[in-house]
């Protein structure tokens, strides 16, 4: 080989190297931002299962809320239903002992 050559292989072996070392750092960054991403997806996820546990938990107190609204809603209907026993008892006992006292018992 000539020097010419030589010459001429060494830049043409410089400017690959030039270019690999670049790819190399343009891969490298691409690495970087990946890792910043995936720790951002890990957050993410990290943040969207304590959101669905929350939820759960909300979940189970309106239900539990539910069923205590139901129990007072229930409690005037079962007050109504005592006062219309009391009021059809004392009714029957006074006409029952209206009829004993007209039969002289």
């Amino acid at each position: 080989m000539t020097h010419e050559q030589l010459t001429e292989k060494y830049v043409e072996l410089d400017e690959r190297v030039t270019r690999h070392t670049e790819q190399i750092k343009t891969a490298f960054n691409q690495i970087n931002d990946l890792k910043s991403l995936a720790e951002s997806v890990k957050d993410l996820a990290m943040s969207v299962q304590l959101m669905a546990h929350e939820q759960k938990d909300i979940g189970k107190k309106v239900d539990g809320l539910a069923t205590d609204l139901e129990e007072i809603k229930e409690k005037p209907s079962k007050r109504w239903d005592t006062v219309v026993t009391v009021a059809i008892t004392v009714i029957v006992t006074a006409l029952v002992t209206l009829a004993l006292t007209k039969l002289g018992l």
